[in-house]
């Protein structure tokens, strides 16, 4: 990491303690230029593609600390529609510790956490969100919403927020099976939860508007489908924080045209872009979070020119045809149809499908510190992947703590994993 960020990084964490506010108004300073050079980037490639993203997810970020009596507290699975058609910020663990852990000063978000009493062993995103709530540094929103799909943590983190604060809280039960009597479940209960936002904002939710954003969702995932047709036989220069864009614009962006317009620009600069013939680099497929702020990661994945990312399993997760018109049941279908509810092997053949669409010679399956899930389907993914002619490394990291990283040994394996793949050109 760069020298004046660890500087900065350092400068936040020294004030978290003594001036809390202080520390916040740092971060969404550093936040702001992110921002602002995103607006200023020319669209020519897929990094500027990225780029401009980011300023627009840094932007979402600095309106969930600088207006919380406006913003939701929300995990990665939480369908955002009805957020944005109110004019809510959706406030998520997954972007927000991200960020804080690429300005260097994650570490004393989750020492705070630990020090209350949350187990190291928890997921470092949600522990890091605690910690900056804990602080003082993440202010009180107007309410703390999530699912119980896939993710176990924010069930945990956000009962614990919503007691600490205190904040209204509300947890959408998404049952394992998709038939009729599930979807209308899971819609009562978004129409329960549209009910509650109209209480606490006093504003009654403009069902146009609602509609509005199925449609902006809608077309932003027919975008992403015809997007992956693209990629599949194109090169492009890749980041792995790129990646975690196209992951925020398919869920908690959904529905706002700031995720249709990125994955429009991601369209845009596909069809400019060479053949996948063109080069050597090997074209991998992650399964999980990536670790963007993780130097050495970058040097292999994204500046040695050996490899490209050609996504994420998360991103591609749920990219169903939405209806407008039935917008409570089209998002409980979504939510019910998403690979990572239910059986370890839906999300593995879902992986296996797209990696083989998005012609990837390799897979990485990436265990975040404190994912359960990940890790305990990681030994059968391996296998499944293999069986399937691709090639998968399982590796250990974590996507926002370096404290739980073993930097060398993960440079080693990625290495002989690329050299694995290389080798099969031979």
């Amino acid at each position: 990491m760069q020298s004046y960020i660890e500087t900065l990084g350092r400068l936040i964490a020294s004030q978290v303690a003594p001036h809390p506010r202080l520390a916040r108004r740092m971060l969404t300073a550093a936040y702001s230029w992110v921002r602002f050079s995103g607006k200023r980037k020319k669209l020519t490639d897929a990094k500027s593609a990225y780029a401009r993203m980011n300023g627009r997810v840094a932007d979402t970020l600095i309106r969930g600390m600088n207006q919380p009596q406006q913003a939701v507290m929300v995990n990665i699975f939480m369908p955002c529609e009805l957020m944005h058609a109110m004019g809510l910020t959706p406030m998520f663990p997954e972007g927000l510790s991200v960020y804080v852990a690429c300005t260097a000063c994650q570490h004393v978000f989750a020492e705070r956490a630990e020090t209350s009493g949350i187990p190291e062993s928890f997921c470092s995103y949600h522990k890091t969100m605690i910690g900056m709530a804990e602080s003082g540094v993440l202010p009180k929103p107007l309410l703390i919403a999530g699912t119980t799909l896939a993710c176990d943590a924010n069930q945990l983190s956000f009962r614990h927020l919503a007691a600490y604060y205190p904040a209204p809280l509300t947890l959408i039960d998404v049952p394992a099976r998709e038939d009729d009597a599930a979807v209308a479940c899971v819609a009562d209960q978004l129409r329960e939860l549209a009910r509650t936002l109209e209480t606490l904002t006093g504003r009654k939710l403009d069902e146009a508007k609602l509609r509005e954003s199925m449609a902006c969702a809608n077309r932003t995932l027919a975008l992403m489908r015809k997007y992956a047709d693209l990629r599949a036989e194109v090169s492009q220069d890749t980041t792995m924080t790129g990646e975690l864009c196209s992951l925020i614009a398919t869920h908690c962006l959904l529905g706002h045209a700031d995720g249709e317009n990125y994955v429009r620009e991601l369209i845009e600069t596909a069809k400019r872009a060479p053949r996948r013939e063109t080069t050597r680099r090997k074209r991998i497929f992650f399964i999980h979070t990536l670790p963007n702020w993780q130097d050495s990661m970058i040097r292999m994945l994204e500046t040695e020119n050996r490899c490209e990312l050609v996504g994420c399993d998360i991103t591609f997760d749920s990219l169903m045809p939405l209806d407008p018109d039935k917008p409570f049941e089209s998002m409980a279908r979504r939510l019910l149809a998403n690979v990572n509810g239910g059986r370890s092997t839906r999300r593995i053949d879902n992986a296996i499908a797209w990696a083989k669409k998005l012609n990837a010679d390799g897979v990485i399956v990436f265990c975040h510190w404190g994912c359960k899930q990940t890790m305990g389907l990681s030994t059968l993914a391996k296998r499944r992947l293999e069986e399937a002619g691709l090639p998968t490394l399982v590796l250990d990291g974590d996507g926002c703590d370096s404290r739980n990283v073993a930097d060398g040994q993960m440079v080693t394996r990625v290495g002989a994993f690329l050299e694995q793949l290389e080798g099969m050109d031979a």
